[in-house]
């Protein structure tokens, strides 16, 4: 099994946060992404506290850290 790049979005669903888009090297992509949403989108987390988890690109990756720097 070879590593691969994973990049996962992070949104808060009340606003009062930014996004965020983590880079993450990861053995098994599905299996961090269950994870990834059992951690953030957990029901018994007060929903200020929960992110909608997604995976996205490494252009959006990129994109998003370009626009942090600025």
């Amino acid at each position: 099994m070879a590593a691969k790049d994973i990049y996962i979005k992070l949104v808060d669903a009340t606003g009062k946060h930014p996004d965020v888009i983590n880079h993450h090297r990861v053995w098994d992509g599905e299996r961090f992404y269950a994870a990834q949403c059992k951690l953030h989108e957990n029901p018994e987390k007060p929903i200020a506290d929960r992110r909608l988890v997604s995976v996205v690109s490494e252009a959006e990756y990129l994109a998003h850290q370009r626009k942090e720097k600025k």
